[in-house]
C-alpha cells in the first residue's frame, strides 16, 4: 500500500472521498527523534514544510494534517492505518516531550486560554485530544475530529501556544481561535504546487475558454 500511496494519491482530488494518509516520507518526518522541523514554527501561511507535509496556519495555531478517512469504505486509507499512525505519533511525541495528557472538557467551559482552545476544538468537531508541553512556549495537540460515517473523520497535529494546553501557562481567554480545516484545503494546496487538482482543472478550463473567445473574436 505504501508503494502506491505517493504524493499524488495522498493529495490528489480523489483523496477527498477515498481518504488519505501522509505518504511514507511525510510520516517519517513526523516521527523523527529530534522533534518537529523548524519550518513548522516559521510557517506564516498555508503551504508545505516538506514535499509530503502540508501545513495550515490559523493565527497562532499551526495545523499539520496527518490523515483523512473520506467516505467509509474508501480505498485510500483504513481506520486501522490511521490508528496505527496515530500511535506512532504519540510514541514520537513522548520521546520529544514526555507522556501525553488528555484534554477532557472539549466544550470549553473554562474562562481561560485553555477554555478558549477547547471551545474552538469542539466547534471544529474534535472527538479526542492528547496534548504535550513541547517547550516553555509551545504546546502540541494530537486531534481526532469528525465522524467516520459522515466522511469527516480526520487526524491532525496542532502546534499552539503552551498556554492553550498547559495549566501553569494558562492565561486570559483568547478570542477568535479557529481550528477548522478540511482535506479539500490540502488538495488545493497540492494543486497550486503541482497543477494536479480541482483548482488546476478550473484554471485550465478558464484558459481554454479565453483562448476560444479570442479565436472567435479574430474570426469575426
Amino acid at each position: 500500500m505504501d508503494l502506491e500511496r505517493d504524493d499524488a494519491a495522498a493529495f490528489g482530488p480523489a483523496s477527498v472521498t477515498a481518504g488519505a494518509l501522509l505518504p511514507y516520507e511525510g510520516r517519517t518526518l513526523m516521527l523523527g527523534p529530534d522533534g518537529l522541523p523548524s519550518a513548522v514554527f516559521d510557517a506564516e501561511d498555508d503551504g508545505w514544510i516538506a514535499p509530503s507535509n502540508p501545513i495550515l496556519v490559523r493565527g497562532q495555531a499551526r495545523i499539520l494534517p496527518l490523515a483523512w478517512r473520506g467516505e467509509a469504505g474508501g480505498a485510500g486509507v483504513s481506520t486501522e492505518e490511521i490508528a496505527a499512525f496515530a500511535s506512532q505519533v504519540q510514541s514520537a511525541a513522548m520521546y520529544w516531550a514526555g507522556n501525553w495528557r488528555v484534554l477532557d472538557d472539549l466544550r470549553g467551559h473554562r474562562g481561560d486560554s485553555i477554555g478558549s482552545y477547547t471551545a474552538a476544538l469542539h466547534a471544529a468537531g474534535a472527538q479526542r485530544v492528547n496534548f504535550w508541553t513541547y517547550s516553555e512556549t509551545v504546546g502540541l495537540a494530537l486531534v481526532w475530529a469528525g465522524v467516520e460515517q459522515e466522511g469527516t473523520m480526520s487526524l491532525a497535529m496542532h502546534v499552539v501556544p503552551a498556554g492553550w494546553v498547559t495549566e501553569r501557562r494558562a492565561g486570559k481567554a483568547v478570542r477568535g481561535i479557529d481550528v477548522n480545516w478540511s482535506w479539500d484545503e490540502v488538495v488545493n494546496l497540492y494543486a497550486a504546487r503541482t497543477g494536479i487538482g480541482p483548482d488546476a482543472a478550473g484554471a485550465d478550463a478558464d484558459a481554454a475558454g479565453s483562448l476560444a473567445a479570442e479565436e472567435e473574436e479574430r474570426d469575426a
